[in-house]
């Protein structure tokens, strides 16, 4: 059955290269100031209303959101704007359980006529080794390796009983990390603002680690003053392991997100952030989030090739593309 969703949702990376040409070229032609090709490095689907994976998301969300978001949906969401995305990233969301997620994710990842470039999975280090050795062993191919195409695990900390400040110091948590770089993955926080100043002690335990700060550590706003969050942020730029993704921070009543994503581009430069849209949850226009961090590029003078960094080519190194 999760082959032939993939079939049925019609995936269109090739009718994207179609109009884009080769994504491994980067060019500065793109409308509106992006570059040529744009990889968005965060985006959710579900299939929860015709059959698929039941999604423990979208019955609780507004009416809005109570229907399937395909990518023959985000296709349409992303031609509507100026933003040329050409491959995606998807992020787990909570279709379940996330074993099936996954393994549908991988089938659209292998199909070469969809978008979905990579997967970030529902792995859950907070329950040690143990519980991240269990759920790649699922994953394995016949000759015992990892899908390249899976990228990285993902739990949202906010969904765990343990979701203290200090949770990610936890050491099961600590161990389960040490179990996914074992594997060659990488790890996405999402966290609350309040975890942010706890992040860098953790980090700093596992420099062979990549680590992507989803959000800019906007899960919410609860403990997301600049003051707070600010000096969090600088603590983690210091670690070359770190890459953060702007955007997302707009959709939690952050009263300037735009002087987050400045922050962060000062404090990482334009190496180390990448550009997310966090469709289908951002819940406006798809080319909103990517305006909003074009334009913070723009306010810190970046040139043509720091934008391909930020919405192109910093994406094909944390992900291996």
């Amino acid at each position: 059955m999760l082959r032939s969703l993939v079939g049925s949702e019609m995936c269109i990376r090739d009718s994207i290269n179609a109009e884009y040409g080769d994504r491994s070229r980067v060019t500065m032609a793109g409308s509106d100031g992006f570059p040529e090709h744009v990889i968005d490095t965060h985006v959710h689907l579900s299939h929860h209303y015709s059959g698929g994976l039941k999604n423990a998301w979208l019955p609780d969300m507004p009416e809005s959101f109570q229907r399937n978001f395909t990518t023959d949906h985000l296709a349409a969401a992303i031609q509507a704007g100026s933003c040329p995305v050409s491959q995606v990233i998807f992020i787990e969301c909570f279709n379940i359980p996330a074993v099936e997620e996954a393994r549908w994710i991988l089938d659209m990842v292998n199909d070469p006529n969809c978008m979905v470039a990579g997967l970030v999975a529902q792995i859950q280090p907070q329950d040690g080794a143990v519980a991240v050795t269990h759920f790649l062993e699922q994953l394995r191919m016949p000759d015992g390796s990892l899908p390249p195409g899976l990228k990285g695990g993902r739990m949202v900390f906010p969904a765990r009983e343990n979701n203290a400040p200090d949770a990610c110091l936890d050491p099961n948590f600590i161990e389960g990390l040490q179990a996914l770089q074992a594997a060659g993955l990488h790890w996405e926080f999402c966290v609350n603002p309040f975890s942010a100043p706890f992040l860098p002690r953790c980090v700093a335990q596992l420099p062979g680690l990549t680590f992507v700060i989803d959000h800019l550590a906007h899960n919410g706003n609860d403990g997301g003053d600049m003051a707070v969050w600010g000096p969090a942020m600088e603590e983690l730029s210091k670690l070359p392991n770190v890459w953060v993704k702007l955007g997302g921070v707009e959709e939690w009543g952050v009263e300037s997100p735009s002087l987050f994503l400045d922050r962060a581009i000062e404090l990482f430069g334009f190496e180390r952030v990448l550009y997310e849209s966090n469709w289908f949850a951002m819940g406006h226009e798809y080319d909103k989030t990517a305006k909003m961090v074009l334009a913070a590029c723009q306010r810190a003078g970046a040139t043509a090739e720091d934008v391909a960094k930020v919405f192109h080519g910093n994406a094909c190194t944390v992900y291996r593309l």
